[in-house]
């Protein structure tokens, strides 16, 4: 009887292009249940930053439990994006997603080496720049009811205001109008833009639109300075921008595996 194979499968957290192996001094935790990260040469100054990944501990069943858990895919996601980002403060880098797993170290490297080209295309487009989330919500109460008629009292305050909650959908054309072309403005400093989706405007669901910007990094002063003018220019309708980054580049590096 042939015994079934216990090599480990290769977890893969990311790419890095760099010149010489990536150090892993100071590295953080791997994901739970995974051996610590460790370099995995691929091609001409690319290299994978991989772990281990016992086959009990990341087997599809296993993983299938894990995703019905938010707690246990939140521990992952959060000790994964630490590990990319470690790398990505000195080096470009490509990240993959959660729980991308090969069957061993020489599938990674075939998979990855075939792909050289495109690779090498994608790092030279990621050298420098980094991603920064904008997500702007619309007060549509503050939108609707400076746009009404003057308000004899506080009770037609009150009145206007209750009806404005129990309606659902978009705000006035002309507010959708501005939030729109306060993202347009920080894409005209972006190197590229992926929107964003979020669910429809409803009743106390208020309509935010977002998106995420790639950035040149000797940009980030001019860009944090643009981003809050238009923070307070939105401010003063009642809207709100919220600013998250700099990260990797995660939504503009899939690639897939």
């Amino acid at each position: 009887m042939t015994s079934r194979s216990t090599s480990p499968a290769t977890y893969v957290f990311c790419l890095v292009q760099s010149s010489r192996s990536p150090s892993l001094g100071g590295a953080p935790e791997s994901v739970p249940g995974a051996g610590a990260a460790r370099i995995l040469p691929i091609d001409r100054e690319v290299w994978a930053v991989v772990a281990d990944a016992p086959l009990d501990r990341f087997s599809s069943e296993r993983l299938e439990q894990d995703l019905q858990d938010l707690e246990a895919v939140s521990r992952h996601a959060v000790a994964h994006a630490a590990v990319v980002e470690f790398f990505f403060r000195t080096s470009t880098v490509i990240p993959l997603k959660l729980f991308t797993l090969f069957s061993g170290d020489e599938r990674v490297k075939s998979q990855l080496a075939s792909r050289s080209a495109a690779l090498r295309q994608l790092f030279s487009r990621l050298r420098g720049r980094e991603e920064w989330g904008v997500r702007i919500t619309v007060d549509r109460l503050s939108s609707d009811l400076t746009a009404s008629r003057p308000l004899a009292s506080g009770r037609d305050y009150l009145a206007i205001k209750k009806r404005l909650l129990d309606e659902s959908g978009a705000p006035p054309p002309a507010v959708v109008k501005k939030a729109n072309a306060a993202l347009s403005s920080l894409g005209r400093m972006a190197a590229d833009v992926r929107k964003e989706t979020f669910p429809a405007p409803g009743r106390n669901r208020p309509f935010v639109i977002g998106a995420s910007f790639l950035v040149p990094a000797k940009k980030r002063g001019a860009w944090n300075r643009h981003v809050a003018k238009i923070a307070a220019s939105l401010a003063t309708h009642g809207h709100r921008l919220e600013l998250t980054g700099p990260w990797p580049p995660y939504h503009f590096a899939s690639t897939e595996t």
